[in-house]
């Protein structure tokens, strides 16, 4: 009993300390073997695998709960990693793809594998290992994100203006915008209420055959324009 309750107290210190490592500066890697470069890290971590979540002017145009840009602090703020490559101030396992005008963001499996640990004042990554993020938490304010971008014209406008920067937008610019976001959010609500628990599951690596299960058999099945 000793034992596990020693372990239990160094699993809950290792855990806490994932939480804050982001803010300690340059993590070390961890020797992983010669034939773990560099180059693969960084394609480890970026690497298009066929996600598409978000538009990336869309991201950047939403705010988070605070009232500061949903990307501000690159999402650190759920556990996500800092990739200091990324120059779209995305974290370690969300990708830009497609092209620049019109960017969509997806997540890699790096988002759930990488893990940091800090250790006497030194921030350790290990890649491959498990993350210690809430994802639950990340999707569903993005989903109130959305929602509160849409939750009148007038947030609606600031929002557009977001978008289309520099340009101003016109009128049907907004609307047919307008279009496209509620269409988004209207699949990415159904996911998120429908499939996700009331009680969040907190920090973790995230079930991703469970989650992807729920998607498919609740979300997929029904009529459209939702499913």
């Amino acid at each position: 009993m000793r034992r596990v309750a020693f372990l239990i107290r160094f699993a809950l210190a290792v855990a806490a300390s994932s939480v804050i490592e982001t803010a300690l500066g340059d993590p070390i890697y961890v020797d992983q073997g010669p034939k773990w470069t560099a180059e693969d890290r960084a394609d480890y971590y970026t690497r298009d695998q066929g996600s598409r979540l978000i538009k990336l002017t869309w991201l950047r145009a939403l705010k988070a709960k605070d009232g500061q840009p949903f990307l501000s602090d690159g999402l650190t703020r759920y556990g996500f990693l800092p990739n200091p490559g990324n120059n779209a101030n995305l974290p370690v396992g969300l990708h830009t793809t497609g092209p620049a005008e019109s960017q969509m963001v997806g997540i890699t499996c790096s988002a759930c594998h990488t893990r940091q640990v800090e250790v006497e004042g030194k921030t350790y990554r290990i890649d491959g290992g498990p993350a210690f993020m809430d994802f639950q938490e990340f999707l569903s304010d993005l989903d109130k994100a959305v929602e509160d971008a849409t939750a009148s014209d007038t947030a609606f406008a600031a929002f557009a203006a977001a978008v289309s920067q520099p340009a101003t937008p016109s009128a049907a610019d907004v609307a047919a915008l307008r279009q496209r976001v509620d269409a988004w959010h209207r699949r990415v609500h159904a996911f998120v209420a429908g499939t996700l628990p009331p009680v969040g599951w907190g920090p973790g690596r995230l079930d991703a055959v469970g989650i992807i299960f729920n998607r498919i058999s609740g979300t997929d099945v029904g009529p459209p324009p939702d499913f």
